[in-house]
């Protein structure tokens, strides 16, 4: 009796350990870079996830799974590029691209519910 607990014992946590070596290495890839940025008052977390062709994908930080809020509707960019992040409010956010020859900037809003 006690050796089929342990055994259960060591089935669960090897499966808990390969669960979680997953769930780490998926970002690998999937994705290139991501940024978190905190609201002013800190109530609210966000993560800013980049993929292979800068298309950026805003999550809502949870404790288990992140929740999507918001993907890039366009193609993508073929260079590397950066949006930039601006609180408005602790539920709302600006996401916005500058072009340097000002011909695609774009500027998107984006609530936290």
């Amino acid at each position: 009796m006690r050796r089929k607990r342990i055994k259960h014992i060591a089935v669960a946590v090897t499966l808990l350990l390969a669960i979680g070596l997953c769930r780490s290495c998926y970002n690998i890839f999937v994705n290139t870079e991501q940024e978190i940025f905190t609201s002013p008052q800190g109530t609210n977390t966000i993560i800013v996830q980049y993929d292979f062709m800068s298309r950026p994908t805003v999550y809502k930080k949870r404790l288990l799974w992140d929740k999507e809020l918001w993907e890039y509707p366009g193609s993508g960019f073929m260079e590397t590029v950066h949006f930039n992040v601006e609180w408005l409010s602790e539920d709302k956010i600006r996401i916005s691209y500058d072009d340097k020859n000002d011909e695609y900037d774009e500027e998107f809003f984006v609530e936290i519910p």
